[in-house]
């Protein structure tokens, strides 16, 4: 208290509020929590939303991408065959099928300038000159092989037939028993027969006695010396109806009865031959 009587304010101390302030105090806290909390349940809606937006808009494009991959979604009915035809004739005479000249300058203007260069580089005479060969130089002729010749082999057993037969079963009195020879080269080369008078012999016998033979007296049939393949080669050789088996200087008659002859070619005889002779 001053001397006046007045109590004095120093400022420490503050009088308290009344209750209506503390009234629109708790007005204000309450106003500005409602609104934080508004503003909380705004921002969370919007964020829920984006969510929920971005997942439909992920949902559309899944449907729209299963629509689109639905098996044969864009397979076309298969047309008719009047549809085909009507169809070839309309693109076969549809110009824009065709190339058009802007389309073939552009494709020629795109075309590497490295490549066409590369083209004009063999197009130039020089390289077209390298190519061909020199007038100087002589083509190589191979030597066509000469033909090799079949060497002739000796007529054998193995590539020769000998047939001996008698011209008529029977000879009556003053008939010379007239024989044919044949010798066929059954191979597929030429055989050789030399002419010499033992390669062709004529031997006749009846039964066990030895009447007459070629080679005794050097008399023999004419042979050729060479067979082709498959050639017959024939002689023919006349019997005097003598006896040479004592020698060339003691010929004798032979008496009538039953011989046979067989005919020795090259090695090489015949079967026998039956000569009767009943005269």
């Amino acid at each position: 208290m001053s001397e006046n009587g007045y109590e004095e304010f120093n400022g420490s101390e503050a009088a308290e509020p009344s209750s209506e302030v503390y009234r629109r105090r708790r007005i204000v806290a309450a106003l500005i929590a409602l609104l934080a909390i508004l503003l909380l349940i705004w921002g969370l809606t919007w964020v829920f939303g984006k969510i929920g937006g971005s997942n439909d808009d992920n949902a559309s494009s899944a449907a729209s991408t299963s629509e689109s991959s639905e098996p044969f979604d864009s397979f076309s009915a298969r047309p008719s065959e009047s549809d085909s035809a009507s169809a070839d004739a309309s693109e076969s005479a549809d110009p824009s099928d065709s190339a058009s000249p802007s389309d073939e300058a552009s494709a020629s203007e795109s075309a590497d300038p490295s490549a066409s260069a590369s083209a004009e580089a063999t197009d130039t005479p020089e390289a077209t000159d390298s190519a061909t060969p020199s007038e100087s130089a002589e083509p190589t002729q191979t030597p066509e092989p000469t033909p090799t010749e079949a060497q002739p082999l000796a007529c054998g057993a193995s590539n020769m037939n000998v047939v001996l037969s008698a011209s008529q079963p029977s000879y009556g009195k003053g008939q010379n028993p007239s024989l044919a020879l044949t010798y066929t080269n059954t191979s597929q080369n030429p055989c050789d027969i030399p002419a010499d008078a033992q390669n062709v012999v004529i031997n006749i016998t009846s039964g066990s006695a030895q009447v007459y033979n070629t080679a005794t007296c050097q008399v023999s049939p004419a042979a050729v010396a060479q067979l082709a393949p498959g050639q017959v080669g024939q002689t023919a050789f006349t019997w005097d109806r003598k006896l040479n088996s004592l020698g060339c200087n003691n010929l004798r008659d032979i008496q009538p009865g039953y011989y046979w002859a067989t005919a020795t070619v090259n090695g090489v005889t015949s079967e026998p031959a039956r000569i009767i002779i009943s005269g």
